[in-house]
Protein backbone atom coordinates (compact mmCIF):
# COMPACT_ATOMS: atom_id res chain seq x y z
CA UNK A 1 0.00 0.00 0.00
CA UNK A 2 2.85 2.36 0.81
CA UNK A 3 4.37 2.00 -2.65
CA UNK A 4 0.99 2.63 -4.28
CA UNK A 5 0.61 5.81 -2.22
CA UNK A 6 4.12 7.01 -3.08
CA UNK A 7 3.45 6.40 -6.77
CA UNK A 8 0.09 8.17 -6.54
CA UNK A 9 1.65 11.32 -5.06
CA UNK A 10 4.73 11.34 -7.30
CA UNK A 11 2.70 10.76 -10.46
CA UNK A 12 0.15 13.43 -9.55
CA UNK A 13 2.81 16.14 -9.42
CA UNK A 14 5.48 14.68 -11.71
CA UNK A 15 7.95 14.37 -8.84
CA UNK A 16 10.84 11.97 -8.67
CA UNK A 17 10.02 9.52 -5.87
CA UNK A 18 13.49 9.64 -4.31
CA UNK A 19 13.57 13.43 -4.34
CA UNK A 20 10.05 13.60 -2.92
CA UNK A 21 11.01 11.37 -0.01
CA UNK A 22 14.26 13.21 0.70
CA UNK A 23 12.88 16.73 1.20
CA UNK A 24 11.90 18.13 4.58
CA UNK A 25 8.79 20.02 3.46
CA UNK A 26 6.23 20.26 0.70
CA UNK A 27 7.43 23.83 0.12
CA UNK A 28 10.77 22.49 -1.13
CA UNK A 29 8.80 20.79 -3.90
CA UNK A 30 6.83 23.96 -4.67
CA UNK A 31 3.54 22.74 -3.18
CA UNK A 32 1.41 25.53 -1.72
CA UNK A 33 -1.46 25.17 0.77
CA UNK A 34 -4.14 25.05 -1.91
CA UNK A 35 -2.32 22.27 -3.73
CA UNK A 36 -1.85 20.41 -0.45
CA UNK A 37 -5.59 20.62 0.19
CA UNK A 38 -6.20 19.19 -3.27
CA UNK A 39 -3.75 16.37 -2.55
CA UNK A 40 -5.59 15.63 0.70
CA UNK A 41 -9.01 15.43 -0.94
CA UNK A 42 -7.73 13.36 -3.86
CA UNK A 43 -5.98 10.98 -1.45
CA UNK A 44 -9.14 10.66 0.64
CA UNK A 45 -11.05 9.66 -2.48
CA UNK A 46 -8.40 7.33 -3.89
CA UNK A 47 -7.56 5.49 -0.65
CA UNK A 48 -10.90 5.79 1.15
CA UNK A 49 -9.42 7.56 4.18
CA UNK A 50 -10.49 10.64 6.09
CA UNK A 51 -8.05 13.26 7.38
CA UNK A 52 -8.65 14.94 10.71
CA UNK A 53 -8.46 18.66 9.93
CA UNK A 54 -6.63 19.25 13.22
CA UNK A 55 -3.83 16.98 12.02
CA UNK A 56 -3.25 18.83 8.75
CA UNK A 57 -1.05 21.46 10.38
CA UNK A 58 1.31 18.68 11.49
CA UNK A 59 1.66 17.19 8.01
CA UNK A 60 4.30 19.37 6.39
CA UNK A 61 6.33 16.89 4.36
CA UNK A 62 5.73 14.01 1.97
CA UNK A 63 7.13 11.55 4.53
CA UNK A 64 4.70 12.72 7.21
CA UNK A 65 1.85 12.69 4.71
CA UNK A 66 2.59 9.10 3.73
CA UNK A 67 2.96 7.99 7.36
CA UNK A 68 -0.35 9.66 8.21
CA UNK A 69 -2.25 8.02 5.35
CA UNK A 70 -0.77 4.59 6.10
CA UNK A 71 -1.80 5.06 9.74
CA UNK A 72 -5.35 5.93 8.68
CA UNK A 73 -5.52 2.83 6.48
CA UNK A 74 -4.17 0.58 9.23
CA UNK A 75 -6.60 2.02 11.79
CA UNK A 76 -9.51 1.50 9.40
CA UNK A 77 -8.54 -2.15 9.00
CA UNK A 78 -8.72 -2.74 12.77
Amino acid sequence: MKEKLINFIADRYGWDENEMLSVESFEELGLDSLSLYSLVTDTEDEFNVKFDTNDLTLIDSPKKFIEYVIGCIENADN
